[in-house]
C-alpha cells in the first residue's frame, strides 16, 4: 500500500514525505524487510531510535517516532504526538482490520485466564479452526508461537490476528490480562464473549490499589458487542461490577455458592484422576452433566466458564461436552507426577494468594498423608502479597520449604524474609536454591504426602539479575522421581 494512503487523517508531521510502497510495519529492527515502515519507540529500558539506521540498512522505507530526527535522514520520517494510536491506525489499513474478520474471546482474572482458553479452544476445535492468544504461547490452527506478554502490544496482536486470516480462522480466544487493558493493547478488538473469573490480589506493583487492578479489568466488559455475550462468575465478591460494566444485555452468571445464579454448579466428584458436576440452567430448568480429567475445585469453575461461553455461542451441547472430557491439564497447571515410593508431586503456577490458598486446599482435600508446600515469591513485584503467602502457605501445609522464584534485581533471602514476617507456624525450612528445595522435598516425603511446587507452573527459566537461566520445575521433579 503506498505511504500517503496509510497517512491519510492522520496528526502527524511528516519529513522527506514521497510515495512509497509500503509492505510491513515492525518495532523491531531485527525483522525489518524491504518495504517496512520502522517503528522506534522509546521506552522505559531502550530507544528504538538509536535501530533507525540498521533499519534502513534492512529495508526501511519509511520511520516512525516521537522525536524529530536528530540527522538528516533521506527516507520519510513521520513524528507522532501519540505512537500507539497511529500504530494502530497503520497496521490496521495496512493488514485491511484483521480484528473484524474473526469472532473474538477474550477471559480475564486473576486465575484461570489459561486453562479457561484452552478449554474454550479445545471445544471450538472440534468443528472449527481456532487461534490462541495467551501467557504460555499462540496457537494459530495448531502452529504454535512464543508468547512475550500475556497480552501482546498492538502491533504483535494485529499482526497474529493477519495470521489467523490467512490461515482461516473462525475463532480467537485469548487471555487479556489488566496491563494489555489498561495500556490499551486490545483497543479496536469488538469481542463476541467476554469472561470474567475472579479477582484477588497481584499486579499492585503496577496498579498500587486494587481498585485500579479492577477498574482495569473491567475495561473488557466495555469491548463487547451488543449481541455478544458476558460470562460472569458470581461467587467473586467483585461480580456486580462487572455485571454493571457490561455492554451487551446478554449476561450469563454462574456459581456454586451465589444462589442468584442463573446456572448453578453441583460439584459430584473430585479426585485426582479428574472431576465430574453437574451445571443447572435455572431459567430453562435443564441440566447438564459434565466430566473432565482436570482436577480441584479450580477447574470446575474454569470449566464451567468454558461451558457457557460456548453455550453462549450455541454450540451443542454434545460437543461441549466432548470438548470438557478430552481436554488435557495445562502444563505447569495442577500438572501431577507419581513417584514410586507411593507420593505425589504437584507443579502449579500457583503465585498470587488466593491461587496459592486453592491449590494447597485441593491437594489437602486429596491427601491421606502430610503436604510439603515449595514455594518463592518473584522479585521486583508486588511486595505486599509476600507475607500473606507466607501465612496461608505454614497454615496449610505441613512443611513449607521456602525457596527462591524469580528474584530478578532483589536478593532473594530479601524475598523470603518478606514471606516469613506472615508466618507465625514454625513449620518452615528456607532453602534459597530452588533445585535443593525441591530435593529436600523428596527427601522429606514419604508414602501418601504430597508435594506442591509453586509459582513457576510452565516457565522455563529463573530470572537473577535481568539474566535468565533454563530451569523448569518439571523437569527437576521428573530427574528426583523412581
Amino acid at each position: 500500500m503506498e505511504l500517503k494512503e496509510l497517512l491519510k487523517d492522520l496528526e502527524v508531521k511528516m519529513l522527506n514525505l514521497k510515495n512509497v510502497e509500503v509492505g510491513d510495519i515492525t518495532d523491531d529492527s531485527r525483522n525489518v524487510v524491504k518495504g517496512s515502515i520502522f517503528v522506534a519507540i522509546k521506552g522505559n529500558n531502550y530507544d528504538g531510535n538509536i535501530f533507525i539506521k540498521d533499519a534502513i540498512k534492512k529495508g526501511a522505507v519509511a520511520v516512525l517516532t516521537e522525536e524529530k530526527a536528530t540527522e538528516k535522514l533521506k527516507i520519510p520520517v513521520i513524528v507522532s504526538k501519540d505512537i500507539q494510536n497511529d500504530i494502530k491506525i497503520i497496521a490496521n489499513k495496512l493488514y485491511k482490520n484483521p480484528f473484524k474478520k474473526i469472532k473474538t474471546i477474550g477471559v480475564t482474572g486473576t486465575n484461570g485466564k489459561t486453562t479457561t482458553t484452552y478449554l474454550i479452544k479445545s471445544i471450538l476445535d472440534i468443528d472449527y479452526r481456532t487461534g490462541l492468544v495467551g501467557t504460555i504461547k499462540t496457537i494459530i490452527n495448531k502452529k504454535e508461537y512464543e508468547s512475550v506478554n500475556t497480552t501482546p502490544n498492538t502491533l504483535t496482536l494485529i499482526k497474529l490476528f493477519k495470521k489467523m486470516v490467512d490461515e482461516n480462522v473462525d475463532y480467537a480466544v485469548m487471555e487479556v490480562s489488566s496491563h494489555g487493558l489498561k495500556l490499551k493493547r486490545i483497543n479496536g478488538i469488538e469481542f463476541q464473549s467476554v469472561i470474567f473469573t475472579n479477582l484477588t490480589q497481584d499486579h499492585l506493583d503496577f496498579h498500587k490499589t486494587m481498585d485500579d487492578y479492577r477498574d482495569s479489568k473491567l475495561l473488557l466488559f466495555s469491548l463487547v458487542k451488543e449481541n455478544g455475550s458476558s460470562i460472569i462468575n458470581l461467587d467473586d465478591p467483585s461480580s456486580d461490577y462487572f455485571v454493571k460494566a457490561s455492554k451487551t444485555k446478554n449476561i450469563f452468571t454462574y456459581g456454586i455458592k451465589n444462589l442468584k445464579a442463573r446456572f448453578q454448579i453441583k460439584i459430584e466428584k473430585l479426585t485426582l484422576d479428574g472431576s465430574s458436576f453437574s451445571i443447572l440452567d435455572k431459567v430453562e430448568n435443564k441440566n447438564y452433566h459434565l466430566e473432565t480429567k482436570l482436577i480441584g475445585e479450580p477447574n470446575i469453575y474454569n470449566c464451567a466458564s468454558a461451558f457457557l461461553t460456548c453455550f453462549s455461542l450455541d454450540i451443542p451441547f454434545e460437543k461441549i461436552k466432548e470438548g470438557l472430557k478430552k481436554a488435557h491439564p495445562v502444563k505447569g497447571r495442577y500438572e501431577i507426577y507419581y513417584d514410586k515410593r507411593g507420593f505425589k508431586i504437584i507443579v502449579d503456577y500457583a503465585h498470587t494468594p488466593d491461587s496459592l490458598e486453592r491449590l494447597i486446599k485441593t491437594v489437602r482435600r486429596l491427601t491421606l498423608g502430610k503436604v510439603i508446600t515449595v514455594f518463592g515469591c518473584g522479585g521486583n513485584r508486588d511486595e505486599e502479597k509476600r507475607p500473606i503467602m507466607g501465612k496461608i502457605a505454614s497454615h496449610l501445609s505441613d512443611i513449607v520449604i521456602l525457596t527462591s522464584d524469580n528474584p530478578r534485581n532483589e536478593d532473594p533471602n530479601r524475598i523470603i524474609d518478606e514471606i516469613i514476617k506472615g508466618i507465625t507456624e514454625k513449620n518452615y525450612i528456607v532453602e534459597v536454591n530452588r533445585k535443593n528445595a525441591i530435593k529436600l522435598a523428596f527427601n522429606y516425603a514419604k508414602e501418601k504426602d504430597s508435594i506442591i511446587i509453586a509459582g513457576k507452573g510452565h516457565e522455563n527459566y529463573q530470572i537473577i539479575q535481568n539474566k535468565k537461566y533454563h530451569f523448569d520445575d518439571s523437569e527437576i521433579v521428573k530427574s528426583f522421581m523412581k
